[in-house]
């Protein structure tokens, strides 16, 4: 489950992990994956594999709407989980819309639960995921995040979740909309 960005946010983030990537070059020993433009989002919920039958449950759990005010989300910063370190994951922040976006997240979690599937056991942090480090050999994360920790990419009205399913192909795994489940009060 994912909040999808407005493509001007989305081309902004895309920008900034272009920036992030030619300043990656400077560590040719490191192992960067990138997450291309297309499929840069909000993780609201990650459900992982599952069968047919489970399949078919999550998707009748998440059709109803949410319950919940359509809102804004405000995605800025850059920074890298963990905080101190090596890097592992690269993102971008939300600013405004962290509350909203955590009861989306507490509303889809409680109706997945029923179809047991289990609740994330981290603490929900939203953020758009840039870029996942293999190999943080040679990288200085303050130096590669320099002047991007307080960039503003954008703010992007969430009036729904989208139910990705993630299949592979020759180019890497491709998100395919199943559902889009609309906020409404």
């Amino acid at each position: 489950m994912a909040v999808e960005l407005e493509p001007r946010v989305l081309d902004a983030t895309a920008t900034c992990a272009e920036e992030l990537r030619r300043r990656s070059a400077r560590a040719p020993d490191a192992r960067v994956t990138w997450v291309p433009a297309d499929r840069l989002h909000v993780t609201v919920c990650f459900i992982g594999e599952v069968d047919a039958a489970r399949a078919e449950a999550i998707a009748r759990a998440l059709a109803p709407d949410l319950p919940l005010a359509p809102f804004q989300v405000m995605v800025e910063r850059v920074g890298a989980f963990p905080e101190h370190g090596a890097p592992r994951v690269l993102w971008a922040g939300i600013g405004f819309g962290v509350e909203e976006l955590s009861a989306v997240e507490a509303e889809v979690s409680a109706r997945l639960g029923r179809c047991g599937v289990a609740r994330e056991r981290r603490p929900y942090r939203p953020h758009v995921t840039l870029a996942r480090v293999r190999d943080a050999r040679g990288l200085r994360t303050a130096a590669w995040l320099d002047g991007l920790t307080d960039r503003v990419l954008g703010v992007s009205p969430v009036n729904a979740i989208t139910l990705f399913e993630s299949r592979p192909s020759p180019r890497g795994h491709l998100y395919v909309a199943l559902q889009r489940t609309p906020l409404s009060i």
